[in-house]
């Protein structure tokens, strides 16, 4: 190792030697070169700020779409080829019709995402439920109501329950008037399984029903003079529905008081229906907001805060928030009223639009409190405020340069013939 680091240095001692001629020549050549590249720095200066911009706005939008990309994968594991052309839906509708091959039906794609692996065998080995069996027809999995006193349940209805046995609280009530239909205050009590109108619960056992009621049946002509038909039976709710009925009859709208008997049918001769609720708590809503879609009428609507989460569209329904909403929910039904194709675009809005679906896809992410999260490599003074903005939706399916840059519909009768032609089409959404 010695020798070997001698003789290297000594060949290295050499080299100067050779070149002392040429000394002063490379010197002055240096510095020519050094005063050249000192003339386009600010040039390349200007450029790295101008790329390190454009940098800064691309890694955004592509950090969104790596985000939809991996929501992309709990989908389908599946990826186009990459194009540099234009895309259209015809392109996506191709690629969603050989992921639908791949998948199957909708509702065979659902039951997949929901399936889970179990240890236990159902069909040897039932779930067995202490209490009767009426109003259940079906379960997920291998299920049998009945009373054995030989054997221990795995769950039964209410309190209190052995060890071992799951407690189950079933309520379609308001936890207004049923303080134990709030979840926490079931789970306090010990209940471990919660089955109420709140879509937070375990299982939510709402009152829709796509058996039940037919929302897409023919609108049949109004024909009362009375604007509305109201379906009160509980005068002791509380909340504000009989003031709110009051403060509508104040302000000139007619209204046709009825019971609790045969509504569907005369609700049908009426523009607008009053699905005033006894409680206005998240989630509870019952018959009278669906059979007054079912009716063709206009619902007026008193309870649950989150209602536009059950409507067909935005414009679908209108809300009283607050007695003081009266007047102005009065002087739109009377507008309505004058105004058939207003009145007929609110029955049947048609929601097949892409503003539609995106005016949608923003109410639900702000619904939920989702605010953007900038990079904190993004300087201050360009980022934006704390609003959510589609940039894109497009079917899943899609690679992200197709997703971000060549994908587009050609407009809402292209969108509406893709969702038509797939009866469970999948989307991704872009957010900047």
């Amino acid at each position: 190792m010695a020798t070997a680091n001698h003789r290297q240095h000594s060949k290295l001692e050499e080299l100067p030697d050779r070149d002392i001629p040429s000394t002063s020549y490379s010197s002055s050549s240096s510095n020519s070169n050094k005063k050249k590249w000192s003339n386009f720095l600010p040039i390349l200066v200007g450029l790295v700020v101008i790329g390190e911009i454009a940098f800064l706005g691309r890694l955004d939008m592509v950090k969104n779409a790596d985000l939809v990309n991996s929501w992309a994968d709990s989908f389908y594991h599946f990826t186009g080829t990459s194009s540099l052309y234009s895309w259209s839906a015809d392109d996506a509708e191709s690629v969603q019709d050989r992921v639908s091959e791949h998948e199957g039906s909708c509702e065979a794609w659902l039951e997949k995402e929901d399936s889970v692996p179990y240890s236990r065998d159902f069909n040897k080995d039932p779930i067995f439920v202490h209490g009767p069996e009426e109003g259940w027809k079906t379960c997920a999995v291998g299920c049998k109501f009945g009373f054995d006193a030989g054997k221990k349940p795995d769950a039964a209805f209410g309190l209190p329950q052995q060890p071992g046995t799951a407690s189950v609280l079933r309520s379609m009530e308001s936890a207004t008037y049923y303080a134990e239909n709030n979840i926490a205050t079931a789970r306090r009590k010990g209940y471990a399984v919660v089955m109420t109108t709140s879509l937070s619960s375990d299982v939510p056992v709402g009152y829709f029903s796509w058996a039940e009621y037919d929302l897409m049946a023919p609108v049949k002509p109004k024909t009362e003079k009375a604007l509305a038909a109201a379906f009160i039976s509980n005068c002791g709710a509380r909340n504000f529905r009989l003031q709110a009925l009051i403060a509508l009859e104040n302000a000139n709208i007619k209204i046709d008081s009825y019971g609790g008997c045969h509504r569907t049918v005369m609700e049908k001769r009426y523009k607008f229906s009053l699905a005033f609720e006894n409680s206005n708590e998240e989630d509870y809503v019952t018959e009278k907001y669906f059979q007054s879609l079912v009716a063709g009428s206009v619902p007026v609507v008193i309870g649950a805060p989150n209602i536009q989460d059950f409507a067909p569209s935005p414009g679908s329904l209108l809300h009283i928030k607050d007695v003081k909403d009266a007047d102005s929910v009065a002087k739109t039904m009377k507008y309505l009223a004058e105004n058939s194709s207003a009145y007929n675009e609110t029955l049947r809005s048609d929601n097949l639009t892409l503003e539609a679906l995106s005016s949608a896809v923003s109410m639900k992410f702000n619904s939920l409190k989702h605010v953007p999260v900038w990079k904190s490599e993004r300087p201050e003074s360009i980022r934006g405020g704390n609003e959510l903005k589609v940039y894109k939706i497009y079917p899943v399916g899609l690679t992200e340069r197709q997703a971000l840059y060549t994908f587009r519909f050609k407009g809402d009768s292209d969108f509406r013939n893709h969702i038509e032609s797939h009866p469970c089409p999948k989307f991704e959404v872009i957010f900047v």
